[in-house]
């Protein structure tokens, strides 16, 4: 029984540390990584597509609820 919760011990400390040396290592990779004008403008039409018409469904979903409940 001690040695499972040695072994989670071990498999919880390697977990951690593997996770600390990923976020090191994506930490390094985000500030060499440098932008060009046409990225950012690619980068903020990818997330105004995407996020976009999630809100606009979310707000006429609402709409439509507060529609339904008051009988407007």
């Amino acid at each position: 029984m001690h040695k499972r919760s040695e072994d989670f011990t071990s498999e919880f400390t390697s977990k951690r540390e593997e996770l600390r040396r990923e976020n090191e290592e994506l930490r390094t990779l985000s500030q060499n990584t440098r932008f060009d004008r046409s990225d950012e403008k690619a980068l903020i039409i990818a997330a105004m597509t995407t996020i976009f018409p999630v809100v606009v469904i979310g707000a006429l979903l609402f709409y439509f609820v507060v529609a339904f409940i008051f009988r407007v």
